[in-house]
Order: structure tokens, then sequence, then C-alpha cells
């Protein structure tokens, strides 16, 4: 049987996010091969991560905190969400964007990263919201959020109550795509989503990850000359010989991702920034967090070089 793990982040049982969540699942559970795990987030007892690094000293061994998310592999959410083969997170809209509740789900995700888990897992969405909506700022944080974690974006759906009755037939079919992709992930094994998938998969997307990243590490300037890695080369902060030759193919293939992108061309910007992303993650690592933080390499399940 093909998982698929509901998680509701509303601390309402019965208010019109709990209603609609109960109403797809319902619909999933008549689909032949698919067991449904209802997650109310309020049930369970989890709060942010607290960067001890335990999950990347120790892959494999899940979290060290104390809660439903972790007690090394053993809390029930991280249990629950490593047998997943869909995940679908069905949220209110708080403060104009995904619920609290929501976002540690997510970040508590991170102890799975290293041991590559997540990538292909396939995931959607729907953010229901009241009063003044924002239903779609909220969707575009979980594209956010599931590009991050290398998930197989399946959807997303913005969800207004005004029109919940006929937003309904969306959030249906769109339970049926995430049941299929559950259903490959179940029989063929989970297909890890290389960088260049991941890039080439949210180039499109609510959330575009080529407009995203390049806004990202250019401050907001979209332009080389003020980018942090133009700007670390410039200044001589990469001291480390490990990390400095990794800055420099950084600069040099995020300037070539740039002109793809000035002449309109994502697809070959999506290509040319998975290559920025591995040179630029490994770098910093290196040069800050590897000996003076973490105190352990970096697992390879993560932005491995030895994809180029």
């Amino acid at each position: 049987m093909a998982r698929i793990m509901v998680v509701q982040g509303s601390g309402r049982k019965h208010g019109y996010t709990a209603t609609l969540m109960h109403d797809i699942a319902g619909e999933l559970e008549k689909v032949p091969g698919i067991e449904v795990e209802i997650h109310h987030l309020h049930n369970y007892s989890f709060g942010p991560c607290k960067s001890c690094f335990f999950c990347i000293r120790n892959v494999g061994k899940g979290c060290a905190l104390d809660d439903d998310w972790g007690r090394k592999g053993e809390g029930e959410l991280y249990k629950a969400f490593k047998r997943a083969n869909g995940l679908l997170m069905v949220d209110p809209v708080h403060g104009w964007g995904a619920s609290a509740a929501a976002r540690v789900f997510i970040e508590r995700i991170y102890p799975t990263f290293w041991e590559g888990i997540p990538y292909g897992l396939p995931f959607a969405s729907v953010s229901c919201a009241s009063n003044q909506g924002f239903q779609t700022r909220a969707l575009e944080e979980f594209c956010k959020f599931s590009a991050a974690k290398g998930f197989r974006y399946i959807g997303g759906l913005p969800v207004h109550v005004a029109y919940l009755g006929e937003a309904k037939k969306d959030a249906f079919a769109l339970a049926m795509k995430l049941a299929e992709a559950a259903v490959a992930d179940e029989k063929n094994g989970r297909k890890k989503l290389s960088d260049e998938e991941i890039f080439l998969m949210y180039r499109d997307t609510p959330w575009s990850i080529v407009r995203g990243y390049i806004e990202n590490l250019t401050d907001g300037t979209f332009r080389y000359e003020t980018s942090v890695p133009a700007r670390a080369l410039a200044n001589g902060s990469f001291t480390n010989p490990e990390a400095h030759p990794l800055l420099e193919k950084a600069c040099a293939s995020f300037k070539t991702a740039l002109s793809h992108y000035d002449a309109e061309d994502n697809r070959a910007a999506a290509v040319e920034l998975a290559k920025t992303s591995k040179f630029w993650t490994n770098a910093t690592y290196i040069q800050f967090l590897r000996d003076d933080v973490v105190h352990a390499e970096m697992p390879k399940a993560y932005r491995p070089l030895d994809e180029l």
C-alpha cells in the first residue's frame, strides 16, 4: 500500500481547513492501493530545530530532540514521514502566509535531508484562507518549502472560504494526482531528484526557483557585481584553501546563469544555477561550518559535487 501523509496545520479541528482536509482525505481513501494517515499537528509535541547538528554528525540516526519529531528516529512524526510515499499539507492562512505549525513541521524534516529521503517525495499543498485571504502567498511559501526539500512538486491550491464549495472539485483533482504519484513511489521506489532536476522542476512553479535563487544571491539587485559570491571573492573572506576554488567556480557559474536569465532563457538559467548551488553550498559549508561549527563533513546526499 502507498501511504499518503495528510498534515493539517489548524488548531481548530472542525473549522474550514479541517473540514476541507477530511473531505480530501475521504476521496483519497477511495483510491485502490492508497492508505491515508491523518496528522493534526496540534496533537503533537514538537518545536523548532535547535541547530545542534546531531543529524549531520550522525546520519541515519534521526533528530536528538526529545519530541514527536525527534527521539533519534523514534518520534511519531519522524517515523510517519519516513514511511510516507506522498505528503499533503492542508493548512490555514495565518498572518498572510503558512501557519507556524506548518512552518515548524517543514523545518523539522531537516534530519531526513542528510539521508536523501525527501528528494523526489511527491508533495502537494492546499492553503485555506478566510477574511483578507493571502492564500496565493501561502501557496508560494509551500512551493518554496517544497523546492528547498527537493520534493517532487505535484501542485498547490489556494482556497478562500468564499468559494470553498467549488474549490473542492479542484482539491479532489489535486489529491488524485498526488495519489497516482504516491502509488508510483511505492511501486517503483523513490526516484531521487538531482539538483538539476529540482531547478528545472521549480523554474515555472508558483514560486520560481530561478528568480528566487538569483534574488537571494544578489540581495535583490539581480546584478553579478553586487552578488554575495562576487563580494566574497573580492573581499577575501574565503580563506580556506579547499573552499576558495569552489567559490571561484560558483562565481563563474553564477555569472553564466545571470546571462541566461537576462536573455529570458529560464531553462538554461536553471541548469546553470544547479551548478552554482553545488559550488556555493560546498564552499560556504567548508569555509564557515565544517571545522568551526558542525565539526563534520557535509553528508553526501546534499549537493554532491560528483554529479557534475
